[in-house]
């Protein structure tokens, strides 16, 4: 589910109704009824088999992630050490390298693991941030290493290339052996049958979408849907039956529900998980009212703007030129081979819905017939998706040529041209269709509020095993939750998404 999860903490309060001592046996009741044994959760401070494996393998985890990351820092401070011997044109002795290195490596570990424990990057990996705030921690610390070694001892640099050199090195090295680490882990664990058993909660309708997103996107190795129920009444008896280490809500609960899950997953101590509302992802960082009689919280629509809006779009400037000199070659070679094998045009505009629900004309290059939307209507009844969303995975009308432009997203390269008109953004929800955006519901036009992007969370998200209305979630969290460093680590994500088969819609 790849976020962490934010459970209300509740007190059960359990009132017994006195019973006469006499009979023995419930007032209201004419046969005495065995008392059901509660355990008070205060007592349960036992180190069960399973809780121990736990700690153990936690243990174990935040060790390797330790030595990955000093392993990444201590590579690039050594590398920038050498490159600046280089620039300097001075002989590289390593003996005298990993003397200046050793000199400042204790500081430059202790400010880094601080600075990644306070943006929960030791975390279980169900809730451990990805490469969005390895890079947010990075820049922090380089910046704080940068000024306090500046400050105290000006005279020894003789470059200050080292510092960004550093920053960019280990923000490429570390997350690709965090990424390395995770990817080993997961195929040891498969290897050796070791699982996560899950029970779903809620109607085969909603359970759906839920359980092959588990199965195929959730972080973690081996997860396997063991079962799942319509509703909480059986929860217990299911929980007996399968023995499941997590239980999952397809539906955001009433409170009644949630009480009744929450009594069922603690006095197993198994965790319990729900599936957000759209309301519910929005509200994430709202605002607590104090001094009323009823708790009330401000909900903000969250908006990128002000010093936000020209951050992201001096990234979107930069980024996109830069892309369109470096894949100018491929591009030129694409349009060259569109010419010579189908007739029609290289470029197809397609009319698209953008910020504040406005059309624009989306660049792509033509990857299908030139009559390729006549022929749509004909072909709705093969829709393989969901919602609002129209998708054939052998669409008859894609060219041999237009298939390769597809399966690597070469098609979408014009899409940077969007971006330098200001009618789209690197990052953010995908625009729609006319067709699909006639179709959304009221809810989903929440997502119009920004500009929408070329690659987003739907392209690094397995959005082929999701619901629309699970898409759509994701185009909120990514509202609420927006940071520039989130941009950078959906962009870094994109490439490896396109290899998998994930491209863009």
């Amino acid at each position: 589910m790849g976020q962490e999860d934010c459970l209300p903490r509740c007190r059960l309060l359990i009132v017994a109704a006195p019973v006469s001592p006499e009979s023995g046996g419930s007032p209201l009741s004419a046969s005495p009824t065995p008392p059901r044994e509660v355990r008070d959760p205060r007592s349960q401070t036992g180190v069960s088999t399973r809780r121990l494996r736990y700690l153990v393998g936690r243990t174990l985890e935040v060790a390797v992630l330790l030595a990955i990351d000093v392993a990444g820092l201590s590579a690039a401070i050594y590398s920038g050490l050498a490159l600046r011997e280089f620039l300097n044109q001075r002989p590289i002795d390593s003996t005298m390298l990993w003397s200046a290195e050793r000199e400042w490596l204790p500081f430059v570990l202790l400010v880094t693991v601080l600075i990644f424990a306070r943006n929960r990057l030791y975390r279980p990996r169900e809730t451990r941030p990805g490469g969005a705030q390895i890079v947010a921690g990075l820049f922090v610390a380089v910046v704080v290493i940068a000024v306090f070694s500046i400050t105290t001892d000006n005279e020894r640099f003789t470059t200050y290339l080292i510092f960004p050199y550093t920053f960019v090195a280990s923000a490429i090295l570390i997350p690709f052996m965090r990424g390395l680490f995770t990817t080993l882990t997961d195929a040891a664990a498969r290897l050796i049958g070791v699982e996560r058993r899950v029970l779903v909660v809620g109607e085969a309708s909603a359970t759906r979408s839920v359980e092959a997103a588990l199965r195929d996107a959730a972080p973690g190795a081996g997860l396997r849907t063991v079962a799942h129920i319509d509703d909480v009444d059986h929860l217990a008896d299911a929980i007996a039956e399968h023995h499941p280490h997590d239980v999952v809500l397809a539906r955001p609960p009433d409170d009644e529900t949630m009480l009744i899950a929450l009594e069922a997953c603690r006095e197993r101590r198994i965790r319990l998980r729900v599936v957000p509302t759209a309301a519910g992802l929005l509200a994430h960082h709202a605002d607590y009212v104090p001094g009323l009689a009823v708790p009330l919280f401000d909900i903000v629509p969250p908006t990128i703007q002000g010093v936000d809006w020209f951050v992201k779009r001096a990234f979107d400037l930069l980024i996109s030129a830069s892309l369109l000199v470096l894949l100018s070659p491929i591009l030129l070679i694409s349009i060259l081979m569109i010419r010579l094998t189908s007739p029609g045009p290289i470029f197809f505009r397609d009319q698209r819905v953008g910020l504040g629900e406005q059309t624009f004309a989306m660049l792509k290059l033509r990857s299908m017939t030139s009559n390729a939307e006549q022929e749509q209507a004909e072909l709705e009844d093969r829709n393989e998706a969901d919602g609002a969303l129209f998708k054939i995975r052998n669409d008859p009308r894609i060219t041999p040529v237009g298939r390769v432009l597809r399966r690597f997203s070469i098609d979408e390269l014009p899409q940077l041209l969007n971006v330098l008109n200001g009618q789209m953004s690197l990052v953010g929800p995908r625009p729609l269709p006319m067709r699909d955006y006639q179709l959304l519901e009221p809810w989903h036009r929440r997502r119009y509020s920004v500009l929408p992007g070329i690659t987003g969370l739907w392209q690094v998200s397995g959005r082929s095993n999701l619901g629309f209305d699970s898409l759509v979630r994701l185009d909120f969290f990514y509202l609420e939750s927006w940071s520039i460093w989130m941009d950078i680590a959906i962009i870094a994500r994109t490439p490896l998404a396109i290899l998998r088969g994930r491209g863009a819609y």
